[in-house]
Parts: C-alpha cells; structure tokens; sequence
C-alpha cells in the first residue's frame, strides 16, 4: 500500500509537470514518449517503473472515455507495445460478465499497437471507451456499479504478476457488459 501511495505522489507530480511542460514548451526535445523504429532497442518494462491512475472521464451523447496514464517512475527508459488488460470488480450481474474488447473507437481512436517509448519521467496513455445508455431495466446501484479497475500491463515477464489498482465507477450493466481498451499510445492523452 505505501508503494501505490507514493506511487500516486509521484505520479501526480509527473503529471503537474507534464501540463506544466506542455504549456509553456517553446523549442526543444519534448519530454513525451515516443514510437520508435525497431532498429532503436529499449528495453520492455517492467512492472516496478511504472504506475498506472486515471486522469478523467470525457462524455459525448451516450458515451464515455475514460483515459489512463502510465508513468514512467524510474530513472531509465522503457518499452510497451499492445494491449493493457483489464480487470473488474465487481464484473457480472446475474451471470453476465463485462467483456473487454481491443481497440477503441468511440470517444477514443482505435489504433494499432506499436512500440512506445516510455522516458524517464515522462507519461503515456491508453483508453477505455464504454456506451452509458444500454440495458437501464438493471439497477442502478451497487449490484452493477464497477468499483475498482485493475490494469496488467504487457511489460517484462516477472516473478509474480503485477496489477496496477484504479477506481472507476461505472454501471457495466448500462454498458451493455463491455467496453473497449485502446492500445497503449505515446503521450499524456489517448488520441480522440
């Protein structure tokens, strides 16, 4: 628990400084991720230089985005290439579960996965597009009201499997028992 404190801190400062960057960046490298060609190795990262929050919820007629960050905590550059997956708590309601579908294409573009570069202390995103209008004969309340999204990323095989914890609070029955998960895209903010 005090590592995904201290991890949120950190994390909050990342993501201050990055608005503060890119609002007043004049010339210069940025401090943003980049896509980069195979013939540039990096290596994948793993678990323990990242941390993973969410920035904010953005609604258009019915349907919701919902943008993650990862940061790069470490002092060195890392790799992600892919899909986050996610996981939902609760995720089924009367022996419905919520199916996850790879690719975005509502509030988010749905692009294809490609090497991102993550610098150190820089942040890249993916996001989660859901409908919020289907299936309103369920209720509305706790019963099918996710509560906590866990995110595994594609990252460096480990000794055990690393789930980054988020809250998010969305009725998955209204969704329609899914949603959709962008790739993993270099930058602050999935592309809209």
């Amino acid at each position: 628990m005090t590592r995904f404190k201290s991890g949120l801190i950190r994390l909050g400062q990342i993501v201050a400084g990055v608005i503060l960057f890119s609002s007043t960046f004049v010339s210069g490298t940025p401090l943003a991720s980049t896509i980069v060609s195979a013939s540039t190795p990096v290596p994948t990262c793993s678990s323990n230089q990242l941390e993973v929050a969410v920035a904010w919820g953005d609604v258009a007629a019915g349907n919701i985005g919902v943008p993650f960050l990862i940061a790069n905590v470490s002092k060195t550059a890392c790799s992600l290439e892919g899909y986050p997956k996610l996981t939902f708590v609760p995720s089924s309601y009367l022996k419905k579960t919520i199916k996850v579908s790879d690719g975005g294409g509502m509030i988010f573009v749905a692009l294809k996965p490609h090497v991102v570069v993550i610098r150190a202390g820089a942040v890249d995103s993916f996001g989660m597009d859901f409908v919020d209008a289907l299936n309103q004969q369920y209720p509305y309340g706790a019963a099918c009201t996710v509560q906590d999204v866990y995110v595994t990323l594609p990252v460096r095989p480990s000794s055990f499997l690393t789930n980054f914890e988020t809250s998010v609070n969305f009725n998955f029955c209204y969704s329609g028992f899914g949603v959709d998960v962008t790739s993993i895209e270099a930058g602050p903010l999935p592309k809209e």
